[in-house]
């Protein structure tokens, strides 16, 4: 499957069928929770959206780059960004959609000028865990939270060297 991955737009239905799939459908958060965390407004709001695309123009995945001064951001200081809302839609698991996102979130904020980049996910969600492990996330324990009586564990990546796309003067 031939996929492009880019900050293009996404239309309401779209990001609402994509998140209600990925984490009402799957028990991750209420439809009613989701009614106004998901809402397609709510959900742009928050900072860029990052879209997988295949060849005829399927959204089959998306996650959000939130930049500190967002009002969507919850643990980002200064120089810091967030992973929001990972989510690759169940017909298109297992090809590698999941972790390209990943990456483009993560050059996403090199290119910014990160210094780090922290996301949050449920203890129950194994395979995104093993996904940030992998991409070279490290467990901040110290930072972990609870939101309507859910518990969510704290990952960050911090960058190292000049990020990606900025020169020095």
């Amino acid at each position: 499957m031939d996929i492009e991955i880019g900050p293009t737009d996404a239309s309401g239905a779209e990001i609402w069928d994509l998140l209600n799939e990925t984490y009402v459908e799957e028990g991750y958060t209420s439809r009613a929770a989701a009614e106004s965390v998901f809402e397609p407004g709510a959900v742009r709001a928050r900072g860029m959206l990052l879209c997988a695309r295949d060849g005829v123009g399927t959204l089959r995945g998306m996650v959000m780059v939130v930049e500190a001064g967002s009002v969507a951001a919850r643990l980002a200081q200064d120089g810091e960004v967030e992973m929001h809302l990972l989510a690759v839609s169940k017909a298109s698991r297992g090809r590698g959609i999941g972790r390209a996102l990943v990456e483009a979130s993560i050059e996403e904020a090199r290119r910014r000028g990160a210094s780090r980049m922290l996301l949050w996910t449920q203890p129950r969600m194994a395979a995104a865990q093993a996904l940030y492990r992998s991409s070279g996330f490290v467990r901040v324990p110290e930072k972990d939270f609870s939101l309507s009586d859910r518990a969510f564990l704290v990952f960050q990546r911090t960058f190292v060297g000049r990020p990606h796309g900025v020169s020095r003067p």
